[in-house]
Parts: C-alpha cells; sequence; structure tokens
C-alpha cells in the first residue's frame, strides 16, 4: 500500500510509520543536554539543566517537526498527482479506443450509404427505361397488334368447334 493510501483511508498509525522510515536518523541531541547539565557542587542528587542552552536545541525540534509536516504533504501530493497521471493515460486510451470504433462505425455507415445511393441511381436509371420502353411507339405498336390477335382468336374459335393452336415466333436476324 502506498503511505498517501492509507493517509487517505484514515490510517494515521500507518501513515505515521511510512513517514517515520522515510526520515533521515534521529537529530543527536545529547550534545545540547550535556552542556545544559548542571551539577551542584555540594553534591546534592538530582541535575539541574541551563535554560538558555536547552532554548538553543528547541528551534531544531521545531524544523524537524515542520520538515516532517512538509515530508507528509509532499508524500501525498505526489502519490495524488501520480494517480492523477496515470488515470489521464487511462482515460485517453480509453479515447482513443472510442475514437477508433466511432471511426470504423462512421466508415460502415458510409460505405453503407454510398450502395444505397448506387442502388437508388440504377433504380432511377431503370425505373426511368422501363417508363420510356412503355410509353414509347413501339410499344403502343406492339399493344394494338395484340389486341387484334385478340380479337382474332376469339373469332376463329368461335367459328369451328376444332380446336387450333397458335404459336408465335418473334422474327430476328441473323
Amino acid at each position: 500500500m502506498r503511505a498517501a493510501e492509507a493517509f487517505w483511508l484514515g490510517k494515521e498509525e500507518a501513515f505515521e510509520t511510512a513517514i517515520d522510515k522515510a526520515t533521515p536518523p534521529a537529530l543527536d541531541t545529547s550534545s545540547y543536554f550535556h552542556k545544559a547539565m548542571v551539577k551542584d557542587g555540594n553534591n546534592r542528587e538530582g541535575v539541574a539543566w541551563r535554560i538558555d542552552i536547552l532554548k538553543k536545541a528547541l528551534p531544531v525540534q521545531a524544523y524537524f517537526s515542520m520538515w516532517k509536516a512538509c515530508m507528509e504533504t509532499e508524500i501525498v501530493a505526489t502519490e495524488a498527482a501520480n494517480r492523477a497521471i496515470e488515470s489521464l493515460g487511462k482515460l485517453d486510451a480509453a479515447a482513443k479506443k472510442f475514437r477508433e470504433v466511432v471511426k470504423n462505425d462512421l466508415t460502415s455507415m458510409k460505405a453503407s450509404s454510398d450502395r444505397v445511393q448506387t442502388e437508388v441511381a440504377q433504380m432511377g436509371e431503370r425505373y426511368k427505361h422501363a417508363t420510356q420502353l412503355l410509353t414509347s411507339k413501339e410499344f403502343e405498336h406492339a399493344l394494338e397488334n395484340a389486341e387484334r390477335m385478340a380479337a382474332a382468336l376469339k373469332a376463329i374459335s368461335a367459328l369451328s368447334e376444332t380446336k387450333l393452336s397458335v404459336a408465335v415466333f418473334g422474327g430476328g436476324t441473323k
């Protein structure tokens, strides 16, 4: 688990432990205490301390506390930034994949549209050709001939009881 993860989950003890592992070795303040210690000449038990020397050690302790607070902030901020960068990378990959899918879909739609346009144009041409054929003089003449032939066949069948078969062959050129 990342150190900042413990911070975000509210696990302060685990976060403090991770920070403590990242800190440099503890500052040796024994020299301050050694200089500040005063022994009484009357051989009484106990130790006295010179406050002026101990006050010199307090800023060092304060600086360390400030350093540790800055270190905590840096770790949390760095890990948050790394997570944001990682998320942006994933978002970019998802966006690229989406664009590829959409591009493929649009290409397919364009191809289908082109096919429909081509087929509609072909149907229009064929409809126009059929209309021209059905309204032509040749077709009108063929209808008149067919009507006359039907009337003639009807008249022939009414005249005799004999069955008559008629075959019509188109005259082709060789």
